[in-house]
């Protein structure tokens, strides 16, 4: 046991010794994200696959040689056997439009990649505010701690002079246990947001991430018209992009799937050796199949009920893409109401200078302890609250542009 102990104190100072705590801004942490992120390194594979698809369905259907007839039992310069080289051409140009589809199919990549592009995003965009939010309020904590721990030590003085009861006392430290353990908690969510953080950036398991809290002032929302960003993002989100390519997808392959239907013809060229009248035998052949059974119905009728499945799905994504949009806009704009008419009180303003106070006159004894404690919990309370609105009007923020599927700051 005492050696177990041991190593994993090793491996904690071990660790605590080679962490590295790195300051970055959010500009800074989405270039980082842009560059080093793996999925969406991987993303971009997918369009190279969609090109090699292309050139692939360009390609010509290889000659076919075959050799046949071979007299095993005769030898010499008199031995029998056939020689046949046949080529399938297309009377349709069926690599043309099987490449017409695969085209789409590449431009459907595309989006789907920015579609990726786009949620990773939005998840680094969260991640960023939720780290800062705790990394606010775990300083907000931190500071009720200090003082805290000063009104301890001021009571632990007067108790010993016999000023005050055990009681009170205890009630500090009992409370000051309270805030320890809410600080323990806090900072294992700090560390499921690193994890997060760290997997999106791509950094060193070792490195410790503090987000710089640039304090953007977000605009407001009469400087945003939702009209104009319904407008914009019927041509920018790339889901909706991406389902209007199906539909062209769908259209593109009922015109390859019909040309499916006319079957393929084959020219040959043969030689015989000893093998009839002749004994050295040129000859051409022209083959083809007969359309008689299958003529490629199933498959043409399935693309053609696709495309229909792609243009509801299309007019589906619109309405949806619309209803995003407003509940986004409206949710943003009670916020921003909320915090706009709250920040304008100056209780607000006054709550950090009157902490130092009410710590200083619990110690003199000329408030209660009921009174300190009421006051700690609406210090705390206010302050939480408006951290909370701060985190939650970034996010609805983000939620928002996400919605648009661009950036919307630049645009207003």
């Amino acid at each position: 046991m005492m050696r177990f102990s041991l190593i994993s104190v090793f491996c904690f100072f071990l660790f605590a010794a080679t962490a590295q705590e790195i300051t970055l801004s959010s500009p800074k942490i989405e270039a980082m994200f842009l560059e080093q992120n793996l999925e969406l390194i991987a993303g971009q594979m997918d369009i190279s696959i969609a090109d090699a698809a292309v050139a692939e369905a360009k390609v010509w259907d290889n000659p076919e040689f075959s050799i046949n007839d071979i007299n095993i039992w005769s030898a010499g310069r008199e031995k029998q056997f056939s020689v046949e080289l046949t080529q399938m051409v297309s009377l349709t140009a069926r690599r043309v439009k099987l490449a017409n589809v695969e085209k789409i199919a590449k431009e459907i990549a595309v989006k789907q990649f920015e579609e990726l592009l786009r949620g990773l995003k939005m998840e680094l965009r969260g991640s960023i505010a939720e780290l800062v939010y705790l990394q606010n309020f775990l300083e907000l904590i931190e500071k009720q701690r200090k003082f805290l721990d000063e009104v301890i030590a001021g009571y632990q003085i007067q108790y010993e002079k016999g000023n005050v009861a055990r009681s009170e006392l205890i009630r500090l430290q009992t409370e000051f246990f309270s805030v320890e353990s809410e600080i323990n908690d806090m900072q294992t969510e700090l560390n499921a947001l690193q994890k997060t953080l760290k997997n999106l950036i791509a950094v060193e398991p070792s490195v410790v991430i503090v987000v710089l809290d640039d304090k953007n002032n977000l605009p407001s929302p009469l400087s945003i018209n939702p009209n104009e960003l319904i407008a914009t993002a019927l041509v920018s989100r790339p889901d909706l992009q991406s389902a209007t390519l199906q539909c062209e997808y769908h259209k593109k392959d009922i015109i390859y799937q019909r040309s499916l239907a006319i079957p393929d013809v084959s020219f040959a060229i043969q030689y015989d050796r000893y093998g009839g009248v002749w004994d050295n035998f040129f000859g051409i052949g022209v083959g083809m199949q007969l359309p008689v059974f299958n003529r490629n119905k199933g498959a043409i009728k399935t693309a053609k009920i696709q495309l229909k499945q792609s243009e509801l799905l299309v007019e589906q994504n619109r309405k949806t893409l619309q209803n995003e949009i407003i509940e986004s806009y409206r949710n943003y704009s009670n916020t921003y109401t909320f915090l706009e008419r709250n920040l304008k009180n100056p209780a607000l303003n006054e709550l950090d200078d009157m902490l130092e106070v009410y710590a200083k006159n619990l110690v003199e004894r000329n408030i209660s302890m009921v009174e300190y404690m009421d006051f700690m919990s609406s210090y705390r309370s206010a302050k939480e609250m408006l951290l909370k609105n701060q985190k939650e009007l970034r996010l609805q923020f983000e939620q928002l542009q996400f919605s648009v599927g661009k950036d919307i700051v630049s645009n207003l």
